[in-house]
């Protein structure tokens, strides 16, 4: 069945910012082995605007996410592309506590590992199943801490992330925490709507491309190498 679709179907309407961001360059064996590139690729970016579509919003714990598996890789990989599927994750948290769930479904979508209902692979390659793992250990009281391990070498990472560090504007913070409840129950003005969109976009944006004070809230150590 075919179906015509028309431009402003096809455009996805989201704002500027949301190109500006870096993407996250991976290899995918996966596709390549299974001939989902077309002439001769081997690489995907996954930007931004995917993990948007991905989470249906986008907020500070979305790009808090999108940016740990960014800095992550780059600690991990260096100058070389990653490997998608070949990245195993420790979420050092419940999923249903604070928002480690969501934060880790970001990471799932972009790195490849899965959990228990991951694909389990074609015969001993490609298992995506059980490659991300929820660890309820307090490694820090104050970081939500995730780990990021290469399946070939065993080298990893700690990232630990401060939500509670991020900096932004007292006032502007008292005016997001104003017009909440009347934007999510609709009972906002336009005016109230548009300035809550720009508080949380601008937070969203101070987050993503101007990484203030990021040493404060955002520590990435290398752990040592098991294989």
């Amino acid at each position: 069945m075919s179906m015509k679709v028309n431009e402003a179907t096809m455009a996805n309407g989201f704002i500027d910012l949301f190109d500006k961001v870096p993407a996250i360059r991976l290899r995918e064996p996966l596709a390549e082995t299974l001939g989902a590139f077309r002439d001769g690729g081997t690489v995907l970016d996954y930007s931004f605007t995917d993990a948007v579509k991905m989470a249906g919003h986008a907020c500070p714990t979305v790009s808090a996410a999108f940016l740990v598996c960014r800095l992550a890789l780059e600690k991990l990989y260096g100058d070389t592309v990653p490997v998608r599927g070949e990245i195993g994750v420790t979420v050092y948290g419940e999923p249903g506590e604070g928002v480690y769930g969501v934060m880790a479904q970001v990471m799932s979508f972009i790195t490849g590992a899965a959990p228990a209902t991951g694909f389990k692979g074609l015969g001993t390659r490609f298992k995506r199943k059980d490659l991300l793992i929820f660890k309820p250990e307090k490694i820090d009281p104050e970081a939500m801490c995730f780990e990021f391990r290469r399946l070939d070498t065993g080298r990893a990472v700690l990232v630990r992330y401060y939500p509670g560090r991020v900096p932004f504007p007292e006032d502007k913070a008292r005016q997001l925490g104003h017009l909440m409840q009347p934007v999510i129950w609709e009972a906002a003005t336009e005016e109230e709507r548009k300035q809550f969109h720009k508080l949380w976009m601008e937070k969203v944006e101070d987050m993503l491309l101007h990484n203030r004070e990021i040493d404060d809230w955002l520590k990435i150590e290398i752990k040592e190498a098991i294989k």
